[in-house]
């Protein structure tokens, strides 16, 4: 049983003993899709060891034939499971196209799967994963996102290790109040579940994460799986990365806006546990990094003030809290990645540095979620039809990264005759302060430079070898991108 629950057993039957076998009805929504990319997840898709599905293509505002042809021509070579819908001026982002996929769902179809277009899915997902809803309490089962292309380049390596962090601890961590985020790809939700909760609203850009805790609030049980039944793509680019986590944040502060009477004392189904669960979430990725961000701006206004007035110098009991925070912070984040995400140390430091990276981009979508009510949805670029923006993708994190050095260098030399304890802790906990900043600036930087190619370093292992009189030794190939080169195509705005 690859389910992690601590509730009641699941039912014991498999598909094919006892057990019939719901129809499912996979949803695949695309918007200007490399082709051979997608091509890959409908194959994946008509090999399932399942055999009762339906398989939806929902092409959003994608009037380039040359993106839907092919597509339509591909699902009609797969037969008749394969449905192509082709829609333009589609309203309300992902969540308007999925409407639609709902709209031409096969009748009979008593679960809807969702998988996003670059998603390359094992035969044995529905066959393994289905039964669980045997059991009528179920109305959604999760299972991870993953990547096949991790070994792109060495901020992809990094990434991957980020992502992973998510799905083998906080998931799993949730699934044990019953308290899962649903994140859009890889879930399978029963219909009459979906059908309760009012389906995909259009009022937030993270519909999928909303239509789970609607699904939640009415009551029913989740169930959530770290074993890996599907491998998509990263974002191409470390703008693409900091922008898909910018819609995350955001759409997560408008959930947070949308639902937070639900969480008051009998306004809906949710335990305690379950509210506790959701709002320590919130605060812990949406607050912690936007308050991390405020104090560090804080300290940075505060610093001519300590160094050249000689008033209002900060007390231990102010400064040494941010240090031991910082300390413990670190200390969790390794133990639990050692205990729980199996990936070796390299890439748990890189993971670590990309995690801090994103602390500016959540902290300005809680910003704009304070402001704005409405964000338009960016599209995560991925299959490599974007190219690297000319633009410095860390330009504001270097900028307060810099100055929290400065002000840190500052603080230093006007101290060395004072020798005041205190200024010499506030200056420690400026340079801490800067770590994120300076992380996106790290990445930034990398993602331009050699270093960030695995061939690099493997160049630079023979050429050691070579130079200390060691005979060369053949080095494995880091395998090339999983997928397809694509071209530079003209966008249209969602």
């Amino acid at each position: 049983r690859r389910l992690i629950t601590k509730n009641a057993a699941l039912a014991p039957a498999t598909i094919g003993e006892n057990l019939a076998f719901p129809k499912v009805s996979i949803h695949i929504p695309a918007y200007y899709e490399p082709v051979e990319m997608l091509k890959q997840t409908l194959d994946a898709v008509s090999r399932l060891d399942y055999p009762n599905f339906e398989c939806v293509v929902i092409i959003n505002n994608t009037p380039d034939p040359a993106f839907w042809q092919p597509i339509q021509d591909h699902c009609r070579a797969l037969g008749e499971r394969f449905k192509f819908i082709n829609a333009e001026k589609v309203k309300g982002f992902k969540a308007g196209a999925l409407r639609i996929a709902m709209d031409r769902t096969a009748a009979d179809a008593e679960i809807i799967g969702i998988i996003d277009a670059d998603y390359v899915v094992q035969p044995d997902w529905l066959k393994d994963l289905v039964p669980a809803f045997a059991d009528p309490r179920v109305g959604l089962v999760q299972a991870p996102q993953d990547h096949r292309d991790g070994d792109r380049s060495l901020m992809h390596y990094m990434m991957n290790g980020e992502y992973a962090g998510f799905f083998d601890i906080g998931m799993v961590q949730r699934n044990e109040e019953n308290a899962i985020i649903v994140h859009g790809t890889m879930c399978l939700i029963r219909r009459a579940a979906m059908d309760m909760a009012g389906g995909w609203a259009g009022d937030t850009i993270c519909e999928d994460t909303d239509l789970g805790l609607a699904i939640i609030e009415h009551g029913w049980l989740t169930h959530y799986t770290n074993h890996r039944y599907g491998h998509g793509l990263l974002p191409d680019t470390y703008e693409a990365y900091k922008k898909q986590r910018h819609r995350w944040a955001y759409g997560g502060f408008q959930i947070v806006k949308k639902h937070w009477r639900r969480f008051l004392p009998g306004a809906s189904r949710l335990s305690p546990d379950q509210k506790r669960e959701f709002s320590l979430g919130w605060l812990n990725w949406l607050g912690a990094e936007s308050l991390g961000v405020l104090v560090a701006i804080l300290n940075l206004i505060w610093v001519p003030i300590v160094a050249f007035a000689d008033i209002a110098i900060p007390d231990k009991i102010l400064t040494l809290p941010i240090i031991a925070a910082f300390v413990v912070s670190l200390l969790h984040f390794v133990a639990m990645y050692r205990l729980r995400v199996p990936i070796r140390t390299g890439q748990m430091l890189g993971a670590m540095v990309a995690a801090m990276s994103v602390q500016w981009t959540v902290s300005r979508a809680v910003a704009n979620g304070l402001i704005k009510d409405h964000l338009p949805f960016a599209r995560t670029s991925k299959g490599g039809l974007s190219r690297m923006s000319i633009e410095f993708q860390a330009f504001w994190e270097a900028v307060i990264g810099v100055l929290l050095l400065l002000g840190a260098g500052v603080l230093v030399a006007s101290n060395s005759f004072k020798q005041i304890h205190e200024i010499y802790v506030f200056a420690a906990v400026l340079v801490l302060e800067s770590l994120p900043f300076l992380s996106a600036v790290a990445i930034a930087i990398l993602e331009s430079s050699r270093i960030n190619s695995f061939s690099f370093w493997r160049n630079t292992g023979v050429r050691t070898a070579e130079l200390i009189g060691l005979r060369p030794v053949a080095m494995p190939k880091v395998a090339g991108p999983s997928q397809p080169v694509a071209t530079e195509v003209r966008r249209e705005v969602n």
